[in-house]
């Protein structure tokens, strides 16, 4: 078990996500097709103080397509009438049942061929409209599904927000670049993520459950669809800001992933292709590294210190050194990316980035861990 988990695999899966960011395919030549309408949809609750500054980002979209906002709202439509609304937003009221069901009700009004889900506590850069369509647009007509790049929105705010920032721009980032190769992104997640609204309404939409937009992409793959990420196309959203709230949220994510595992039957789906099952198959093995985390890495290192090598040894910390490699490639191809469109964002804490590699991965286990268990024994669940 120590063995295959504290270096084995995770070495593996180093070494996958290497090779997958380092290798590139011949790209095809690229037409550009024309802006199509979007609708994009906001399921909105307690979001008073945030949903101003998300609308005003809609509307400094460099797009030319005609862009419609569904606001799905149930409790603030006193504060969004009293705001200066355009024809192009219709304001739907809506019984606080879930953030699946805001979104259903959204897509019910949605008469455009392409949707796109926006959290309401999300800004878009200027270009992320126009990107996440061009990506979706001119990819092969299978492609079903466009994840966008989502960073921290409120990387200052406090030193746990600064190790988020690093997990976003590296650790969410990188793993989301190279599934997008192999065009089988796991997550299109509900803050920031472009539809083919026909495909969307063929399988009713968003699953009433914790990860609704995990479960829905992992449907769309299972029925032989694909599904990929725009890296230039930027949204910036708001992560917790204390531990506590940091560790519900990893909780729920975790939850998510075995909620995926339990609705979507991925080794007997006839129609998922090789690539999206093997990348799923990879998630079976976090619960058993989590563990790992938490019990035998930082019992070995204590040992390794004393020059005790029984659980771990020098040579199983080169999985460390193949991270920072991993990392490191990571930047360069992100630095780049912000180059071409010109995005300059904030330094960000190197203090922090040391405690994310060495600590961040140890810190959230046991959250993910409560997350596993929760689901597997189907307790109460809580946003």
């Amino acid at each position: 078990y120590i063995v295959l988990f504290i270096a084995l695999i995770p070495g593996f899966i180093f070494v996958f996500m290497l090779i997958s960011l380092l290798w590139n395919k011949k790209r095809k030549k690229i037409i550009k097709k024309k802006e199509e309408d979007v609708t994009i949809l906001i399921p909105m609750y307690n979001s008073k103080k945030t949903i101003k500054e998300t609308i005003e980002s809609i509307r400094k979209q460099k797009y030319c397509g005609n862009i419609y906002i569904n606001i799905i709202d149930d409790g603030s439509l006193e504060l969004l009438k009293s705001m200066k609304l355009g024809q192009e937003i219709t304001l739907l009221e809506s019984d606080h049942r879930g953030k699946a069901y805001a979104l259903n009700e959204g897509l019910k009004h949605v008469k455009t061929d392409y949707t796109i889900t926006v959290d309401s506590d999300t800004i878009l850069h200027p270009l992320a409209v126009r990107n996440i369509m061009h990506k979706l647009l001119n990819s092969n007509k299978k492609v079903v599904a466009t994840a966008g790049c989502l960073f921290a929105k409120n990387a200052k705010k406090s030193f746990i927000t600064k190790l988020q920032e690093w997990d976003y721009t590296l650790g969410i980032f990188g793993v989301k670049l190279y599934q997008g190769k192999y065009s089988s992104t796991l997550v299109a997640q509900g803050a920031f993520s472009a539809y083919k609204t026909e495909i969307l309404k063929q399988i009713g939409g968003w699953q009433n459950c914790v990860g609704e937009d995990i479960v829905l992409t992992w449907e769309l793959l299972s029925k032989g669809y694909e599904t990929n990420f725009a890296q230039n196309a930027i949204a910036f959203t708001k992560v917790p800001e204390t531990f506590k709230n940091l560790g519900r949220q990893r909780k729920r994510w975790a939850r998510s992933m075995i909620e995926a595992f339990k609705r979507v039957k991925i080794l007997t789906s006839k129609d998922l292709n090789f690539k999206s099952k093997f990348l799923m198959c990879l998630n079976v093995f976090f619960p058993f590294i989590d563990l790992a985390l938490l019990i035998f890495i930082p019992l070995g290192l204590v040992l390794l210190a004393f020059g005790n090598q029984l659980l771990i040894g020098w040579l199983t910390l080169l999985v460390i050194l193949l991270g920072m490699l991993l990392c490191l490639v990571i930047e360069i191809k992100r630095r780049n990316m912000l180059r071409e469109i010109e995005c300059k964002l904030e330094r960000r804490s190197i203090l922090a980035f040391i405690v994310y590699v060495l600590l961040y991965a140890f810190i959230l286990a046991p959250y993910c861990l409560i997350g596993y268990i929760s689901e597997l024994i189907n307790s109460k669940k809580e946003w």
